[in-house]
């Protein structure tokens, strides 16, 4: 089969196509022919071995260290083309999506994946399998923040930054279906997109004054951006307010802070989980949730696709269409 193989972390790979054995899927795995892919933040940062600014090794770093070679890669949407022995979920033929053995080695920049069943769902037939790929990392991040970390409940006042990119539009959707009143923290151009997906108001970044405004009144704050450092969210929270910061993880000492003040302040990293992807599913199939694809590119395009995600202007999600469709 076709494969995007590392034999190290490099981010000046190429990320060209090599040919290796279709793989063998166990007991407990089913093998899927993909037909597409949902590309990640965490994609480039893993191949660049991502150190955070605090100096803290990304949080999926280790589960790499050793694996030679590589092939990148958590989201997919595609085909069961065999079951193991011990599956009763799923049968050849199903249509099925999902984010794969993270944090870890997923290795789905290939033409066929060896999967757990758990981390899988059927995909809903009134979804595309672009929309399918992109509801996987980025929609299981929203749902276990909203559903699970912080469960939304009707009335809480929700700040989410970062509300046009692959978490956010997610969230900002998820929310509201929580019956929650929701803000997003973005920019003049992306207001209008924003509210849009279902944000009930706007904060444009570059005029608004953490500092200087009245309190918001916060009950959650989910920074999938990183733009500006915890403290700033403090006179903003409600009494028992949570902040998850996404991007990396927070000093010891801030979170020791926060939590002393009685506020929920800390880094959530994503698992796969398979209550939260079959509650993808069902979000997706009665539309309360839409994926919203912004670029698809080619398998054999896949650093040009890592390069449009840096750019950090995506509105939605980048899919990665496989190498069989």
């Amino acid at each position: 089969m076709k494969a995007i193989i590392l034999e190290r972390l490099d981010k000046n790979a190429s990320l060209e196509l090599s040919e290796t054995p279709v793989p063998v899927p166990g007991p407990t795995e089913v093998l899927i022919q993909t037909k597409a892919i949902g590309i990640n933040p965490v994609d480039y940062k893993t191949l660049e071995d991502f150190t955070t600014p605090t100096g803290i090794r990304a949080s999926w770093a280790p589960a790499l260290d050793g694996i030679s070679p590589l092939i990148l890669g958590s989201d997919i949407a595609g085909v069961v083309t065999a079951v193991g022995s011990e599956i009763t979920k799923f049968k050849v033929g199903d249509e099925v999506f999902g984010m794969i053995r993270m944090p870890g080695h997923g290795r789905v920049y290939a033409e066929y994946v060896a999967a757990p069943a758990v981390h899988l769902a059927k995909k809903p037939n009134n979804i595309t399998f672009n929309e399918a790929a992109a509801a996987t990392l980025a929609a299981i991040t929203a749902w276990q923040n909203l559903y699970t970390h912080y469960p939304v409940k009707k009335g809480d006042r929700v700040l989410i930054t970062a509300p046009a990119g692959g978490v956010g539009h997610y969230a900002v959707q998820m929310a509201k279906e929580r019956g929650a009143y929701v803000i997003g923290l973005t920019s003049a151009a992306n207001a209008d997109w924003v509210r849009h997906i279902g944000a009930d108001e706007i904060i444009d970044y570059n005029n608004f004054d953490f500092e200087q405004a009245d309190s918001l009144q916060l009950n959650l704050v989910l920074d999938s951006g990183g733009r500006y450092p915890a403290s700033l969210y403090e006179k903003h929270f409600a009494p028992g307010a949570a902040l998850f910061h996404l991007p990396h993880p927070l000093a010891p000492t801030d979170m020791a802070y926060f939590q002393s003040k009685g506020f929920d302040v800390r880094y959530t990293g994503v698992f796969s989980e398979e209550k939260a992807i079959d509650a993808i599913a069902v979000l997706l199939e009665s539309g309360k949730i839409k994926s919203y694809v912004d670029k698809v590119f080619a398998f054999n395009e896949m650093k040009a696709a890592l390069t449009e995600m840096k750019k950090g202007t995506t509105k939605g999600k980048i899919v990665v269409e496989a190498v069989s469709r």
